[in-house]
């Protein structure tokens, strides 16, 4: 069976906790940040867990997206790989991608178990804590096995997070699969993730971004990058428009989207660039907004996989999605018994 989107990254399982002020003085934490756990950080998982009313929640960034997507495709559209263990919190994001309709491939690594990410809920603020686990033990050898590496052939799209830029295996994975999308002219997108990534990995990223034709970020991701490529603008469009003509590996223009939360959404190609409203939600209706980003990317592409090309539309998908997502717990969307038919974009 052909599955048409292909996204790639770390899976983890997120155990969220709210009013977590105490722990991120504690661990010396930013409020809206995202970083690999330290070993100064490894008795967070077990504090928060005894301290609070913890939720487990299937994570992942690109998983979450690849979840989103399906939301809007016809069932066995969507297929995510990525690398767990053999433990009970690999059966647990099976199941969570399963009930979405999302098909995992997973490699398995009884090295270490599967990895987890802290989440610290501060308001409308989360603080993430990721230790990836079995997550880093991901090899190009697992992708280029033929089963697996036919799953990249038969894709026409594909989504991966720059956190996979933070170990070898992940690295070569969205390397390969970038250059196999530029020459057969398929559309490769990327996320930016989090700051740290190009602030310590950015020769890796810039590496993939050149195969990018969407190229995912949030404002604080983007003025990073800007930052460390010496651009000495904090604007986002002007950054949104940079990033859109870095050098690029085939003929076709690159695509950049920046959300900035609430504001209003960048959209960059060439040095042309749009700009597009967030409908508001009322503070009252917001629950947690962990994995708005994930679901905003998830809408977006879940009707350019459908061929939709019209930027605008596409960034009404991926709003429509997040505004679902922020009313649920964590990076999660209603069950599809439950789900209210999709609006026309």
């Amino acid at each position: 069976m052909s599955y048409q989107l292909l996204a790639m990254e770390n899976p983890l399982l997120d155990i969220q906790c709210r009013d977590a002020e105490e722990m991120l003085q504690k661990y010396q934490l930013k409020a809206n940040d995202a970083i690999l756990a330290a070993e100064s950080h490894m008795s967070l998982y077990d504090e928060i867990i005894s301290k609070y009313e913890v939720v487990y929640v299937a994570g992942g960034a690109a998983q979450n997206t690849a979840r989103g997507a399906q939301y809007f495709l016809p069932p066995n559209s969507t297929v995510y790989i990525g690398c767990v263990s053999n433990d009970k919190n690999a059966e647990t994001l099976k199941a969570a991608a399963a009930a979405d309709g999302l098909r995992t491939v997973y490699q398995t690594s009884t090295e270490c178990p599967t990895g987890t990410c802290a989440v610290l809920l501060t308001g409308h603020h989360r603080s993430l804590v990721t230790s990836l686990g079995a997550a880093e033990k991901f090899t190009l050898d697992f992708l280029k096995k033929p089963e697996n590496w036919a799953i990249v052939e038969n894709a026409k799209y594909y989504y991966v997070g720059s956190f996979f830029m933070t170990h070898d295996g992940g690295r070569d994975a969205a390397l390969a699969v970038s250059k196999h999308a530029a020459e057969q002219n398929k559309t490769f997108a990327l996320n930016l993730s989090a700051p740290f990534i190009s602030q310590f990995f950015k020769d890796r990223l810039d590496a993939v971004v050149e195969n990018a034709d969407i190229l995912f970020g949030n404002e604080d991701e983007a003025r990073t990058y800007s930052s460390v490529a010496g651009w000495n603008t904090d604007d986002v469009k002007e950054i949104a428009k940079k990033l859109a003509n870095l050098p690029k590996g085939n003929g076709r223009p690159r695509t950049v989207v920046i959300t900035q939360g609430a504001q209003e959404t960048v959209v960059a190609v060439g040095d042309s660039v749009q700009v597009f409203p967030v409908e508001k939600i009322e503070d009252k209706d917001i629950v947690d907004t962990n994995g708005a980003g994930d679901a905003f990317c998830g809408g977006f592409m879940g009707l350019y996989a459908q061929g939709v090309t019209d930027v605008a539309r596409c960034v009404k998908a991926g709003h429509y999605l997040a505004s679902i997502c922020i009313k649920n717990v964590g990076p999660t969307f209603p069950k599809p018994e439950d789900r209210e038919p999709l609006p026309k974009f």
